[in-house]
């Protein structure tokens, strides 16, 4: 690639003022002024270029021990996109001046794509030339191997030990159920009771929440509890629960009069049965959960299941987050360890190329996730849950394309383990709801 001969569009303090100053409240009003409002296509993108820029802020601030290379490729990625997500709600209105309040502030930045765009393949490729030869390695301490005798220990030692132990789960590819416990029903009864609640072993129990939609909105729950003599019963379906053959107790949400509330069920009540479904990662069963009569105990305050849903999705996708950022790293650390002859240089160059484009997206989601366990480990519920979101949407996008591009870098890898490593990205992907509902709840949990 040539060198630069002219001058930036866009200098560095103009990017700094661009990066800072657009976010939720500017492009939102933005869209409002175009009555482009209920596009889902571009409320998507609004999603994206949100969840960029936070990164960008994140790894802007040094936390991470990543190259400046990818501080400044990430940067200039992001506005670009920034820009063409500005060109696609200005429209016509960009061509000329029609009175939208925004459109002169805004002409540089989208007059800058392609130079931005240009700048990010230009960093990228001095990317490539330092990680070459180098194996991806962490020194952080949440990017720890905890062995798998102490997952049932760590796992439930706040945000950090469920961290550490699904960063170990993602890295590892385990079979072995934690996510059940540590990242639903230890979660779900937390957020209901207080601390010194110990009625149930939270080591050995599920959540049962979402239905067949596989959405976790509150507004959606059919399940019934009805008041009985003894307590409560319960009547309904229940899908896509982890963990469920093997869990002491199920958590379950269920509809009354006062609103969606917090159940408790025996394995063994009666009326329950589990039907294990075939699923996409075999690894992980999921199970259909059917209640006829089947008896319960209410927990915590009745009606405040809509609470308990959102609170426990927020920790949950960090933890998913958590996972998705081991299977990255793992997926990386293979990729360089089977490099191409330097004696091909087309080869190699298209190597290095390649890593360094996975490892921006590494270094871009781990932002994301590490700043989501700061604030799941905080009394800011409104923060945390809009970090949760942002986490998902960013680890999960990477998991996506690093799972789907890995053997396109490096032909000959394990067809077992590369095929693992996409049906474990897909299902991590997919369990909370999916891409979709997932952007939609980022943009809910900014009130937009």
């Amino acid at each position: 690639m040539e060198p630069r001969t002219d001058a930036p569009i866009l200098d560095a303090a103009e990017r700094t003022e661009l990066v800072d100053g657009l976010n939720a409240e500017t492009l939102s009003a933005l869209m409002r002024s175009t009555w482009t409002w209920d596009d889902r296509a571009l409320r998507r993108q609004l999603s994206e270029v949100l969840v960029g820029l936070t990164a960008v802020r994140e790894l802007r601030r040094g936390n991470i021990d990543c190259s400046p290379h990818v501080v400044n490729a990430a940067e200039a990625r992001v506005l670009a996109g920034a820009g063409e997500f500005i060109t696609d709600v200005l429209g016509p209105r960009l061509l000329a001046e029609t009175g939208n309040p925004f459109r002169e502030s805004l002409l540089p930045l989208t007059a800058a794509t392609a130079e931005l765009t240009a700048d990010a393949d230009r960093e990228l490729d001095r990317l490539a030339v330092d990680i070459t030869g180098h194996v991806i390695e962490r020194n952080e301490d949440l990017a720890t191997i905890v062995p798998e005798e102490q997952w049932k220990t760590t796992a439930f030692e706040g945000a950090v030990g469920a961290a550490k132990v699904a960063y170990s789960a993602g890295f590892t590819l385990s079979d072995t159920e934690y996510f059940a416990a540590a990242g639903l029903g230890a979660q779900a009864l937390a957020t209901a009771t207080s601390p010194t609640d110990d009625s149930v072993d939270v080591r050995h129990c599920t959540l049962a929440a979402a239905e067949t939609t596989g959405s976790w909105d509150p507004a959606l729950v059919k399940t019934r509890a009805v008041p009985t003599a003894d307590g409560w019963s319960i009547t309904g379906e229940k899908w896509y629960v982890p963990g469920a053959e093997d869990a002491d107790t199920i958590l379950v949400i269920a509809r009354t009069t006062g609103g969606p509330s917090l159940y408790r069920v025996d394995r063994a009540a009666a009326g329950l049965t589990v039907e294990t479904l075939p699923t996409l990662d075999e690894s992980r069963p999921l199970a259909r959960i059917t209640f006829t009569g089947t008896p319960a105990t209410a927990i915590g305050r009745e009606g405040a299941g809509g609470r308990i849903m959102n609170r426990t999705v927020d920790k949950a996708t960090t933890v998913l987050a958590g996972e998705q950022m081991g299977m990255v790293d793992r997926a990386l650390k293979t990729l360089c360890a089977l490099p191409p002859s330097c004696s091909d240089g087309d080869a190699w160059r298209r190597f290095t190329r390649d890593v360094a484009e996975l490892e921006l997206l590494r270094q871009y989601a781990t932002a994301l996730w590490y700043r989501a366990v700061k604030y799941d480990s905080s009394d800011n519920l409104d923060a945390a849950a809009v970090a949760a979101a942002m986490a998902h949407v960013g680890c999960s996008a990477a998991v996506r394309k690093v799972a789907l591009r890995i053997n396109t870098v490096v032909g000959d890898l394990d067809g077992a383990f590369v095929n693992t490593l996409r049906v474990r990205a897909r299902a991590t992907d997919l369990l909370m709801g999916g891409p979709a509902l997932a952007h939609e709840r980022l943009l809910e949990r900014l009130g937009i």
